[in-house]
């Protein structure tokens, strides 16, 4: 009968050990091939396992995996990986993301963060994040009902531009338009743009007051067969959709950019 004398075994593989010599022990006594039906395993891996145990003993039943088994991700993801943890500080989540959109290169997370580690990048520091406000929440129920509008200032080659944006409260459908001046004409032009991209009709405008949207831009949308409503002063939050969008634009954009 084989039996697992005292030869030093390291602990995590004594149980891999004390597994071998039972199949070697059944596959003594009714062969290998149906040691392999029992335990599923294939014949020609028991035989190998008995070579190397008439070899080198117990201690040929030991696995010999590597130390340090190579890498399978590849060394142009590694300095993608660098790259969004240093320059855009991601983390694991949105460092997978980005691989994935932009890239096309589909990574767990668990490994990105072994590749974090392995580069010796640091972890990211936490902000504390300020509870806001619990504010009503609301949501029109069919497309076009209310259209935000609002600019958003950005630097273009030294120059001032502006990104005027349309985001519909239903579908989130979105249109952008740079324009180099900020004018009321800048905005009927980009009212004019509204008008041929968004696949439904504008039942709604609203917009804050800024001088952008003038009385010449009301009286622009009421034309059109829409109708027009101002927020309240110094409440962008009701405008709130498209000012979060424009925050993405600048974290995601504008802000890691340089034109």
């Amino acid at each position: 009968m084989i039996k697992l004398s005292d030869v030093k075994v390291r602990p995590q593989y004594r149980a891999w050990v004390r597994h071998r010599l039972l199949v070697l022990e059944y596959a003594w006594a009714h062969g290998p091939a149906a040691a392999g039906r029992h335990y599923r395993i294939s014949a020609r891996t028991i035989r190998r396992w008995r070579k190397r145990w008439h070899r080198d003993g117990v201690e040929g039943l030991v696995p010999s995996y590597p130390r340090h088994r190579p890498r399978r991700v590849p060394a142009a993801a590694i300095e993608l990986i660098r790259h969004a943890r240093q320059e855009l500080g991601y983390g694991a989540s949105r460092t997978r993301l980005w691989l994935q959109r932009v890239h096309g290169i589909r990574l767990a997370m668990g490994t990105i963060q072994r590749v974090f580690r392995d580069l010796g990048l640091p972890r990211l520091r936490r902000t504390r994040k300020r509870e806001p406000r619990q504010m009503k929440l609301f949501e029109k129920a069919e497309p076009g009902d209310s259209i935000q509008v609002d600019v958003k200032y950005v630097r273009i080659a030294g120059r001032w531009a502006f990104q005027h944006t349309a985001l519909d409260d239903c579908t989130r459908f979105r249109v952008l338009r740079l324009y180099r001046r900020l004018h009321p004409g800048s905005s009927l032009a980009f009212l004019a743009e509204l008008r041929q991209a968004f696949p439904f009709p504008l039942k709604r405008l609203q917009c804050d007051h800024g001088q952008e949207f003038s009385f010449a831009f009301v009286l622009g949308v009421e034309a059109a067969g829409s109708r027009h409503r101002h927020i309240r002063p110094r409440r962008p939050q009701q405008n709130g959709k498209v000012e979060r969008s424009h925050r993405i634009d600048q974290e995601e954009f504008w802000g890691r950019q340089r034109f």
